[in-house]
Formats: structure tokens, C-alpha cells, sequence
């Protein structure tokens, strides 16, 4: 079942805030890897932790062509235009048994190219992993952001999600 409901935020210009969105097929991953790219190159800026082995955008295009057939894992992409401008991955993971079961829509990945933030693209993609969890029967949706990432924190909060542990490495 394909939703390509045109969307856009109120208050923009039909033709800036003008998207599709869509759940994710095979032929999609290659897009979405180079969207991941861009993310981790953004990613390195916050911590040397995210950089990328040099094959990365074929392991992730692999990864996500593989999500795509899942039903236990998501991609939703966003496109303008016919290109993919956006995404969003993750898949069900059951919670640690020694605390009350729950079953989490754990988001792996999610970004929108710089050009196209701000119009209601990322609240999309997460609208529509909610509505899948659901139908999942997931409890939630988690996910883990880099700690420097001020403004993919403060938009995680504006979406009611809350800290709830802190990721911390020591490398050797």
C-alpha cells in the first residue's frame, strides 16, 4: 500500500513546501544511502566516532534495499519533484526482559537534505512510522541522536519524545 499524498507545510509557498511521501521499495535504496552519506558526513562534525569505512554506501544500500522487504523493518522516503530528499529506517526490537515487555519502532536513520528542512518533511516521516509501529503493535518509537546534534534534539522534543538514557564510548 503506497500513501503519495502531497504534503507541505502551511504557511510556505505551494511550490518550496510541495513533497510526496511514500514507503520505501528496493529501487529506493540507492537514493536513500546517499541521503545517509550526507547524514554521517554531518555526523563526523559532532564526533570522529561517526565516520564512515570507505564502503559504506554500498553496505547502506544493501541494508536498506534489505528493510524495504521486511515486515519486521521500515523505510518511508520523502520526494520532491521525483527525487528522494528524504528518509526514514528503523525496525521492531523487543525491549530488555528484565523490565516490563515493550516493543520499540527503533528509528536507525533518519534525515532530510538541508534544502528541503523545515517544511514539515521530518515530522512526515515520523507520522508515518508511527502509524506503522502501531499497526505493528509496537509500544513506541526510540532512537539515539548525537549528542552535539542541537537542532535534530530540540525537533525530537517538539515531537514529545523524551531522554530517557545517555550513549557514552571510551575508545582505546
Amino acid at each position: 500500500m503506497e500513501n503519495m499524498e502531497e504534503r507541505g507545510k502551511q504557511g510556505e509557498s505551494a511550490k518550496e513546501a510541495r513533497f510526496t511521501l511514500r514507503p520505501g521499495r528496493r529501487d529506493d535504496a540507492a537514493a536513500a544511502a546517499r541521503l545517509w552519506v550526507r547524514s554521517a558526513e554531518e555526523h563526523a562534525l559532532y564526533d570522529i566516532v561517526y565516520a564512515t569505512a570507505p564502503d559504506a554506501e554500498k553496505v547502506m544500500r544493501r541494508f536498506l534495499a534489505d528493510l524495504s522487504s521486511s515486515s519486521h523493518s521500515c523505510l518511508f522516503v520523502a520526494e520532491r519533484d521525483g527525487e528522494v530528499i528524504g528518509f526514514l529506517s528503523g525496525e521492531l526490537r523487543e525491549g530488555s526482559p528484565a523490565f516490563n515487555p515493550k516493543t520499540w519502532a527503533a528509528v536507525e536513520d533518519v534525515y532530510v537534505a538541508p534544502d528541503h528542512r523545515s517544511l514539515g518533511i521530518g515530522r512526515a516521516l515520523f507520522e508515518e512510522c508511527r502509524k506503522w509501529a502501531r499497526q505493528k503493535g509496537a509500544d513506541g518509537i526510540s532512537l539515539q541522536v548525537a549528542a552535539g546534534n542541537t537542532r535534530a534534539r530540540k525537533f525530537y522534543e517538539e515531537l514529545d519524545f523524551r531522554e530517557v538514557s545517555v550513549y557514552q564510548v571510551k575508545e582505546f
